[in-house]
C-alpha cells in the first residue's frame, strides 16, 4: 500500500516564493519555498524570474509539482517543507513532556533556558523557532532527545513542610 503524499492542486500565492497546496487526502496549507529559492543554484533562476515561479503545476498525477522552465519537485519533500513550517504551540511541548515524562527542569535542561521560560513557553500560542526545530528534532528521533536528556530531581510540590525540632 502506497503511502506517499499526493497532491491534489497547487497555486503560487501573494506571499513570495510561497505555494498553496491541497493534497489528495484534502488537507491544505501553506509551503514557503524562499529557502529554496535562495540557497539552491537551480531555484534562484526564480530571483530574476519571479512570474515564472508562479506557473506551477501538478505533475505525474500528483507525485510532485513543476514548473515550465524545467523544474520540478516532489510531493514528499514539499510535505517534509510544509511539516517543517507548521507553528508549534505550547500544547506541542506540554504533550512532548508528558509523553516522555520530563519535569520542568529537565525540559529546560534540553532547551538551555530557565524553568520560568519554559513555563511561559507552555501557555504560548505559538513556540519560538528555535525551541520548535528542537522539539521536532527530539519527537522524530529518541537518539536525539537520549543524547541531550540529563536527569533532575523531582522535587516535591507545594510548600516545604516543617521538620520536628528538639
Amino acid at each position: 500500500m502506497d503511502h506517499a503524499p499526493r497532491l491534489k492542486s497547487v497555486r503560487a500565492v501573494n506571499a513570495p516564493f510561497t505555494l498553496e497546496i491541497v493534497w489528495k487526502d484534502g488537507s491544505r496549507g501553506l509551503v514557503d519555498l524562499t529557502g529554496l529559492v535562495y540557497r539552491s543554484r537551480d531555484f534562484q533562476r526564480f530571483l530574476g524570474e519571479p512570474s515564472a515561479f508562479r506557473k506551477v503545476k501538478v505533475v505525474d498525477w500528483g507525485a510532485g509539482i513543476g514548473w515550465e522552465i524545467g523544474l520540478d519537485y516532489s510531493a514528499d519533500t514539499l510535505k517534509s517543507i510544509a511539516d517543517e513550517q507548521l507553528p508549534l504551540s505550547g500544547k506541542d511541548l506540554a504533550a512532548f513532556e508528558a509523553a516522555n515524562n520530563l519535569n520542568s527542569a529537565e525540559t529546560a535542561a534540553l532547551f538551555d533556558v530557565s524553568e520560568r521560560t519554559i513555563r511561559d513557553y507552555r501557555s504560548g500560542d505559538r513556540l519560538p523557532q528555535s525551541i520548535a526545530l528542537a522539539l521536532r528534532s527530539m519527537r522524530s528521533s529518541s537518539t536525539v532527545l537520549y543524547a541531550h536528556y540529563r536527569p533532575s530531581p523531582r522535587r516535591p510540590r507545594g510548600r516545604p513542610r516543617k521538620t520536628a525540632s528538639a
